[in-house]
């Protein structure tokens, strides 16, 4: 039995803790308003910066001085870019956005691109009078755009959950975007740039009276300041003892100060603080809805299905017959071949690993789920010639399938049909992302999973070879961090042949053979490079046997930098100059993305 004194002690400290909790919870609500007022100060001294010193500059055809306002204006976007980026995502396109038109498939839409990037490109080439003139039409835009975000967040009312987890990601945003060169690809200030990204998140975290955050981030920007070249910039080190080291902390001071996690918008697990710790990605996140959600047992009938030639009405061909997986489920083939005898299919066939890490699928992106990809693919002429209503009825014949499809979809009949073999699929390949290379180890903290040439070739890959500008870290695709919400295609003037003589366009037309917009033609989906050590050849035409080749076609600026008319290429046509030994260390550290059992 409790004593009255108990009693009374347990009631005493049982409201002490909820003061305290309550307390907590309100000084927290005052800080954010404290960030929110800042944000105010900071937007203001960044709208001068635009409307006052960049304007001028620019008016006065002043080339130094337009460079110089130029990147200060820069440097302080970046200070808020945590804020706007998640705040205000719609606008912070129109800020700094990448410099290609946005098209709204279905409502004929096309959004040009305006901001930064499109500035830099301009700043950056031979100065006349029509550029500058089109550079000052760029700020009135950007002062408009400001103004817009000023008017947001006026009505906006921000929680503390909601600013760290902002800071969060902007921290992922750094690693895989900033750092790499991805929206400052003429200026090359990504390094200098990122130190001002960090005294933004720096400034918020001040505030909640955290010492110990503020000397990792004050040792992260003193490590920028002394390793600020773009192409020598280990960008290995500074991930793996400063960025992650950072995110950690955060999360522990989102603990101490009893911060919830917010619900993202980021197809990263609310919770995580590395992209690359295991689990890091909710592949739920990648779906539409909770009936698409993955579970074991759809994963042990889709796997079933799809080694099943039941789904073709031949009985003679599997989804496994053109996807194998000790190939990284591919087929080593330049293209597959068809159901008829000498028959090819139009294009190579792409990895299934980490494909439930997209948003779009096959090469031209003409699918926008798993779901809608098998149905393709089952009925396709060429593929599979197959009918999942006929598959369904043929399912339902074999009393091994009834028990997997009751347990699959909690369905006392077991019965198959059409959608549920689409979704079975789908679910089975959404399951193909182990993370399990030896560079998901070294990044989990295994430092002897890496040599010297795989850490130099990963430095390269993310800085001075650029890939990983198109093939986003950690997914290494199309797909980029941090909200991981659209997968992207590029023009890159494939050739048709591997001659780099005559080198002549491959005649494929990519998205624009759905969509005829001008932007779309030849252009193919950014595939990921996990795994790409077995998935040879290369391109979506197989024209490349080896990384070797693929790596020359980059380094030689695409097709238009092989001397290929290709008048929408979106990769720069500028020639990259690796040397042999930096080839070699970039394919390295491509082996080292390779997954073990």
């Amino acid at each position: 039995m409790f004593s009255l004194k108990k009693i009374v002690f347990f009631a005493l400290l049982i409201t002490l803790t909820t003061l305290l909790s309550i307390f907590c919870k309100t000084a927290n609500k005052v800080i954010a308003e404290q960030v929110k007022a800042d944000f105010d100060q900071q937007l203001t001294e960044f709208q001068n910066m635009v409307d006052q010193t960049l304007f001028k500059a620019v008016q006065n055809r002043n080339e130094k001085a337009i460079k110089q306002s130029f990147l200060q204006a820069r440097a302080k976007y970046k200070e808020l870019e945590y804020y706007i980026e998640y705040f205000f995502p719609s606008t912070a396109v129109m800020l700094n956005g990448a410099p290609i038109d946005e098209i709204e498939l279905g409502e004929n839409l096309i959004e040009h691109p305006t901001g930064f990037q499109v500035m830099e490109e301009i700043i950056y080439e031979e100065p006349t009078k029509e550029n500058r003139l089109e550079l000052l039409n760029e700020i009135k835009k950007m002062q408009l755009n400001l103004q817009r975000v000023s008017r947001f967040n006026a009505q906006y009312q921000l929680t503390d959950a909601q600013l760290f987890d902002a800071i969060r990601l902007e921290i992922f945003r750094i690693t895989s975007l900033g750092i790499t060169g991805f929206d400052t690809p003429n200026a090359l200030q990504s390094i200098p740039e990122t130190i001002f990204a960090l005294k933004g998140i720096d400034r918020v975290l001040e505030k909640y009276d955290e010492s110990q955050v503020h000397q990792t981030i004050a040792s992260a920007i003193a490590y920028l300041e002394k390793n600020s070249d773009f192409n020598t910039f280990d960008r290995l080190t500074f991930i793996t003892q400063y960025l992650d080291p950072i995110s950690k902390k955060i999360s522990l001071l989102r603990l101490k100060k009893d911060i919830a996690t917010a619900a993202s918008g980021s197809a990263l697990r609310d919770e995580a603080v590395s992209m690359f710790q295991p689990n890091a990605f909710n592949v739920d996140k990648f779906v539409g809805n909770s009936t698409l959600f993955i579970s074991d047992a759809k994963i042990v009938l889709g796997k079933a299905l799809f080694n099943d030639p039941v789904l073709s009405n031949g009985g003679n061909r599997s989804c496994a017959s053109c996807h194998h997986q000790a190939k990284a489920f591919t087929d080593g083939l330049t293209k597959p071949i068809g159901i008829k005898t000498g028959e090819t299919l139009l294009r190579n066939t792409p990895t299934l690993r980490y494909a439930g890490l997209q948003r779009g699928f096959f090469y031209d992106l003409k699918a926008g789920t798993l779901e809608d990809q098998a149905l393709d693919v089952v009925h396709h002429k060429q593929e599979m010639n197959g009918s999942l209503t006929l598959a369904a009825e043929r399912i339902n014949t074999a009393k091994r399938y009834q028990a997997l499809f009751q347990k699959a979809y909690q369905d006392k009949a077991g019965k198959a049909d059409p959608w549920k073999i689409q979704h079975a699929l789908a679910s089975y390949i959404r399951s193909l992302s182990p993370f399990s290379s030896r560079f998901d180890r070294y990044m989990q903290g295994d430092q002897k999973q890496l040599g010297a040439d795989e850490k130099k070739g990963f430095n390269l890959f993310m800085g001075k070879a650029k890939c990983g500008s198109c093939h986003f870290a950690p997914l290494f695709n199309g797909t980029p961090a941090p909200l991981f919400h659209k997968s992207e295609a590029e023009v890159l003037g494939v050739p048709a042949t591997a001659d780099t003589i005559k080198p002549q366009l491959d005649n494929d037309l990519g998205r624009y053979a759905l969509y005829h917009y001008p932007q779309y033609k030849h252009a193919f989906k950014t595939s990921t490079l996990r795994n790409i050590t077995k998935t040879a050849p290369y391109m979506h035409n197989g024209v490349y046997k080896t990384l070797e080749q693929v790596i020359d076609f980059y380094n030689r600026g695409g097709g238009a930098g092989m001397g290929i008319k290709v008048d929408n290429q979106t990769l720069a046509a500028d020639k990259l100059n690796l040397s042999k030994t930096e080839i070699k260390q970039i394919i390295a550290f491509l082996g080292a993305l390779e997954d073990l059992p």
